[in-house]
């Protein structure tokens, strides 16, 4: 995958990208809603993972080509519909690059993929997430109640879509 908007690039990973992705995803600020932090194997393993087969994709600031992030986007259980999640570094948080990237990738889902839905995933406590899922006009689908372990307690997860239909009409 390769997209360009107005500040990044949406690309496939390279080995090259190793020290970027390994800053980002050893911050335990960064990786608090998600997982523990990454070792520098973990993130080597998961760059080449997503090198062989792509579900996670590297997201550059596009004048620098600096990877500040990564935005997942592929099937899920059917290839009409595709699951988005995002992982933005700290120094680039707040600044609208997870909306950027996220409405490219919806154009580029309903627009070129013709896809049928799109659907994102976050937890309990993840404002900003949440935040986000909606501005992009997504619908809360459901709660999975105490679903998740994390950080000593049993927390909500929460789902949330936007359908191809809803897309159009946003975006009409």
């Amino acid at each position: 995958m390769y997209l360009v908007t107005k500040h990044l690039v949406i690309r496939n990973f390279k080995s090259e990208d190793l020290p970027q992705a390994f800053a980002y995803l050893s911050d335990p600020n960064v990786m608090y809603f998600i997982e523990n932090p990454y070792s520098i194997k973990d993130t080597e393993e998961f760059i080449n993972n997503n090198i062989k087969n792509p579900r996670v994709y590297a997201v550059a600031e596009k004048t620098t080509n600096k990877v500040i992030g990564h935005v997942i986007f592929h099937p899920y259980e059917y290839d009409e519909i595709y699951e988005i999640g995002w992982i933005i570094s700290k120094a680039y948080q707040g600044q609208g690059f997870a909306y950027e990237l996220s409405k490219a990738l919806f154009k580029y889902g309903f627009d070129k993929l013709k896809l049928h839905k799109i659907l994102a995933v976050t937890v309990e406590g993840n404002k900003a997430s949440l935040h986000l899922m909606e501005k992009l006009n997504m619908t809360r689908e459901g709660i999975l109640r105490k679903q998740n372990w994390d950080h000593g307690k049993w927390i909500d997860e929460y789902w949330y879509s936007i359908l191809a239909e809803e897309y159009k009409e946003y975006n009409s």
